[in-house]
């Protein structure tokens, strides 16, 4: 359910659902019935979530930043069928990124114009660097520091990255919540 709009940021007005979601006015969701927020996650302006392909799940905390777009990837070679996009908790997606994935897991952070290809899974706890390019069906194992083009594996993570990357989210959200009296 949505309660009254909330304008935050100067001339970008949000949506505020129930379970505390935000939704920018200027963000794009297509087919939103099959597009489920969690809670306690922000999808940014100009922000695309093509929910027309097929059903997109993203858990809590959550942050799409400005102009990313989120689309599921076809079946295979043919385009009329697509798989269902599934974002775990804890996931931030920098600005002007570009996500075909598959799953996306828990404590997971993209840096700002990656190119996630066709069919990833991307597992727990990994940190993808600004500008990386996954080509397509690339599954990249928890605790994994990714960077390149292509993208490779060039770093395991300590077990205190997964606390880490839980934080980041969090206080992405809350420091969007704190930017914004009006919340």
């Amino acid at each position: 359910t949505i309660s009254e709009p909330i304008n935050m940021e100067e001339g970008v007005g949000y949506i505020k659902t129930a379970t505390h979601n935000y939704v920018s006015r200027k963000a794009v969701v297509t087919n939103p019935e099959r597009v489920e927020l969690k809670g306690k996650s922000v999808l940014k302006p100009g922000v695309d979530i093509r929910g027309d392909r097929a059903v997109i799940r993203m858990g809590r905390y959550c942050i799409i930043e400005e102009g990313s777009k989120l689309m599921p990837a076809p079946l295979g070679n043919k385009n009329d069928k697509h798989i269902p996009m599934i974002l775990r908790g804890n996931v931030v997606v920098g600005k002007n990124c570009n996500i075909e994935a598959s799953a996306i897991g828990t404590n997971v952070y993209i840096g700002p114009n990656t190119h996630i290809g066709q069919r990833c899974i991307i597992k727990d706890c990994c940190w993808i660097k600004e500008g990386t390019v996954l080509g397509k069906d690339t599954v990249i194992p928890p605790f994994s520091r990714v960077e390149g083009n292509p993208g490779r594996v060039v770093q395991e993570l300590p077990p205190s990255a997964a606390i880490e990357l839980q934080e980041l989210a969090q206080k992405a959200y809350f420091n969007f919540l704190s930017t914004n009296p009006s919340t």
